[in-house]
């Protein structure tokens, strides 16, 4: 069972990043839903980042997690560089492969101080869209004699779907929607598990961070609290403030294809990582998405004659096809050699 926080730790406020207890809702309690819409609603409308607690996920599962990431990223370059990402975004990432461009709230001319590894829904050899080479989806990339790195990794992928799913409903009643709103378009969501290793930021570049500031680009992202901190949030008024660090407990924060289906109603809200404790610091974020194939609308609860949708369909395929072109190097040499 996840670790129960106190009524005073559930009621605290830390630089306007609020603490929510999700149990009663995930209980079904009478209320809950409606508590807690309003909650992440006044969230949103702020900072877009919250704290989740009680979220009913096994603490060994986020253990796993991170000593898997420890275990990977310790490994020989040569081994890491076998499973270097190629079209896809799938394995790993090594340091100076991205530079966050796209950012609007600072102009990103670093790599990113930091190395990843990314894990995508797992898909079996003989599924049809791999059969059928789609080429928006792919097999993940597993370390060899690592035989406890997949199991750790997957079991704690698969606990975080049908979390992110629970909340996406309450995201569905906070903007006045049926809870099933979103359902179509997040039969087959797009999920990704991205393990980071941020090694000290003594010796960066200027204008160089673990993670330089940007916004999330999917729906919704939940972290796992890390035992050292290193997460700042930008708020409206150009502040930057840490989560409360409460162990056991998950920040989320919302993206830009939130922003799209709100209509700028829930703005994500731009963060960044700086890593100052001297020591290696672990993520592992988990990011949840609509499926490939949805197309991006304002929802109806979002629009009225005098709020118009600022936004044109958008094919999710098309958004994620944009993004890896545009932020990370690989990509853009395989887009300009094209």
């Amino acid at each position: 069972m996840s670790q129960t926080l106190s009524a005073p730790h559930l009621a605290r406020v830390v630089d306007r990043i609020p603490v929510l207890d999700v149990a009663p809702f995930l209980a079904g309690a009478p209320g809950a839903r409606a508590a807690l819409a309003a909650r992440f609603a006044a969230a949103c409308d702020d900072t877009g980042f919250m704290v989740i607690a009680n979220h009913g996920i096994d603490p060994a599962l986020t253990e796993g997690a991170f000593a898997a990431a420890s275990g990977f990223f310790d490994l020989p370059e040569a081994r890491k560089m076998a499973l270097r990402v190629g079209d896809l975004n799938i394995g790993y990432l090594p340091y100076g492969a991205q530079i966050v461009r796209t950012s609007k709230v600072n102009h990103n001319t670093q790599p990113n101080l930091s190395e990843s590894f990314y894990i995508v829904t797992d898909l079996a050899p003989d599924h049809p869209r791999i059969v059928a080479g789609d080429p928006l989806y792919g097999l993940n990339r597993w370390p060899e004699a690592m035989p406890g790195f997949k199991a750790a990794t997957m079991a704690y992928f698969s606990a975080m779907r049908p979390l992110a799913h629970a909340m996406v409903s309450v995201i569905a009643s906070s903007l006045d929607l049926p809870p099933d709103w979103f359902e179509a378009d997040f039969q087959e969501p797009t999920c990704t598990l991205r393990l980071i290793r941020y090694p000290s930021q003594e010796g960066a570049a200027d204008n160089q961070f673990g993670f330089a500031p940007h916004i999330d680009t999917s729906f919704l992202t939940l972290l796992a609290q890390s035992a050292l901190p290193g997460l700042e949030v930008r708020t409206r008024e150009g502040d930057w403030i840490r989560p409360p660090a409460i162990p056991g407990t998950f920040v989320l924060n919302t993206g830009e294809m939130l922003a799209r289906y709100s209509n700028d109603r829930y703005l994500p809200t731009p963060h960044r990582v700086i890593n100052d404790n001297n020591a290696l610091r672990h993520a592992i974020p988990f990011f949840h998405g609509p499926g490939l194939e949805a197309v991006i609308r304002s929802a109806p609860t979002c629009v009225s004659a005098a709020n118009p949708a600022r936004y044109e369909p958008l094919l999710y395929a098309d958004h994620r096809r944009k993004l890896n072109l545009t932020n990370f190097a690989h990509r853009r040499k395989a887009g300009e050699a094209g």
